[in-house]
């Protein structure tokens, strides 16, 4: 009886703890970007370039390699003199993601303030580690949208606050001194910069100067100032002093030990860091561009996607192609009559996402299967992106094998004359519930850049093209290592019971949390 009694206490005190709330009061201090990025080494670089002149133009550089999105970070991170600020949704405990939590934090020790902000969904026993980085004096830590319990019942606070806390902050900045920006589909992980020993992703980053970062730089400060963005202290203040933080900067400055398991070369000579960014200044292409990000309201369930045009009318023109990649696409009923429409005036329209091979996700590979013949009946062209795609070499996690490759990008091409490179995927999360950031560049030579990778990508040596055979059964199309036609009738080298399970999934009503 004592232990009936003992384990109902317990559960009541796990049910009052998962509908705790947050104070009224957070703390916040209001903060705003460097507003004199020019002033800065960085952006002084940048001033060197003649098209720099002109306030309306960004310069513009796609980075499509791990390696050059994995360095960019961490070279203007290195050279960062006023303001470091990083927004996303999320960052890894692993290589990659110590090797740029050390560059943000020595940053922080040159007297750069570091504003760093993190989505609060995949995150749950990292509050000692943010607590600790928050104990700089240079360092401030915020958890966007967060379950006020941390503990044991921080899954019943979702349970019990689920319509809020079910929206999301997918955004990824990385700014350094409001002066140069990398905006994208990457995460901070192993698995985004060709680290991993088990799988490594296909992605697309974007690095923005001039009207581009400063708009990046509005985003970011909308978002840390609102009040959704609390105060790691406000959750978790273990009272860490100066002597934990010592400990921690060991901790981290040990990763720089394992430079040589990263499969390309990092430099921390300022000479040579300079003259890398130099050689991507003197690069860049300079348009017009916009950044494109949801608004605030999305967290109180009111404001609109800011990617989806509702009124037909005001939808951006499309005369030629529109190339969509996006690592999980599930459409809905208006998204396929658009496709439809398109076809029907002459447009080509052409979609990759992964297979179930490549999926890291297989409940949101469940949503998508529903719908792969419903694309095709539109006209539109389908493909999914082969696991073992020839173009995985570059994600060499070591010299002597290659792993697994998954598609993570989120981008469009227009035409080819206008790209957009961010983090809305084409997916119901992504419409109703996230909010999203993306980078929109108006120029034919950098659309041109990332057509031409897409068509890489689409070719049949990395991606399986589906079709409907006479009988309207779906049929997947690729080549073998000869360059013969091969034909699946179902997904490729996916086994029966991972088919099994993904149609089984499809079967549950989960289809708007994807």
């Amino acid at each position: 009886m004592r232990t009936v009694l003992a384990l109902s206490g317990a559960l009541v005190l796990l049910l009052l703890a998962g509908c705790a709330s947050l104070p009224d009061d957070l703390g916040q201090e209001y903060s705003e970007g460097w507003q004199s990025p020019e002033t800065t080494f960085l952006g002084a670089l940048i001033a060197e370039a003649p098209e720099a002149a002109d306030p309306g133009r960004s310069g513009v550089e796609l980075l499509s390699h791990p390696e050059e999105a994995f360095r960019a970070r961490f070279y203007i991170a290195n050279l960062a003199e006023e303001s470091l600020d990083l927004q996303y949704y999320l960052w890894k405990d692993d290589l990659a993601g110590a090797l740029l939590l050390w560059s943000a934090l020595d940053a922080a020790d040159r007297g750069v303030r570091v504003r760093f902000l993190i989505d609060d969904i995949y995150h749950a026993g990292r509050d000692d580690l943010y607590a600790l980085m928050d104990t700089h004096e240079n360092f401030e830590v915020r958890v966007f949208n967060p379950m006020a319990n941390r503990g044991l019942a921080r899954y019943l606070n979702y349970a019990a606050n689920r319509e809020q806390l079910n929206r999301r902050m997918h955004n990824k900045i990385f700014l350094a001194d409001n002066a140069v920006a990398v905006l994208g589909g990457r995460n901070i992980g192993n698995d985004y910069f060709g680290i991993d020993t088990k799988a490594n992703f296909f992605d697309l980053d974007v690095l923005t100067t001039g009207a581009g970062t400063r708009e990046a730089g509005a985003a970011f400060d909308e978002y840390w100032n609102s009040r959704w963005a609390v105060p790691i202290r406000v959750l978790h203040d273990p009272g860490y002093d100066q002597d934990d933080l010592d400990r921690g900067r060991k901790r981290l400055e040990a990763y720089l030990e394992e430079l040589n398991v990263v499969p390309y070369e990092l430099s921390l000579n300022r000479e040579a860091i300079v003259n890398d960014l130099r050689e991507w200044r003197d690069q860049l292409t300079w348009t017009r561009a916009q950044v494109i990000v949801d608004p605030l309201e999305r967290f109180d369930g009111k404001g609109q996607s800011a990617f989806i045009a509702t009124d037909p009318d005001s939808r951006a023109p499309v005369y030629r192609e529109l190339i969509m990649q996006s690592a999980y696409l599930i459409p809905s009923q208006e998204g396929l009559d658009y496709m439809r429409e398109l076809v029907e005036r002459g447009v080509r329209v052409r979609l990759m996402t992964n297979s179930l091979m490549s999926n890291n996700h297989i409940t949101a590979h469940s949503g998508y299967l529903k719908y792969r013949k419903a694309i095709l009946e539109t006209g539109a062209e389908l493909h999914e992106l082969r696991a073992d795609a020839a173009l995985r070499e570059r994600f060499r996690a070591n010299q002597e094998e290659e792993v697994p490759a998954g598609i993570h990008t989120k981008s469009f091409v227009v035409d080819r004359e206008q790209a957009l490179i961010g983090s809305f995927n084409l997916d119901p999360r992504s419409r109703e519930l996230n909010s999203e950031i993306g980078l929109l560049v108006d120029s034919a030579e950098f659309a041109g850049e990332v057509a031409a990778l897409m068509d890489t990508e689409f070719d049949l040596r990395n991606s399986y093209r589906l079709f409907l055979d006479d009988k309207g059964r779906l049929r997947w199309e690729s080549v073998d290592d000869e360059g013969q036609r091969v034909v699946f009738t179902h997904d490729p080298h996916a086994s029966a019971w991972k088919r099994g399970l993904a149609r089984f999934l499809s079967w549950l009503p989960i289809e708007q949390e994807l």
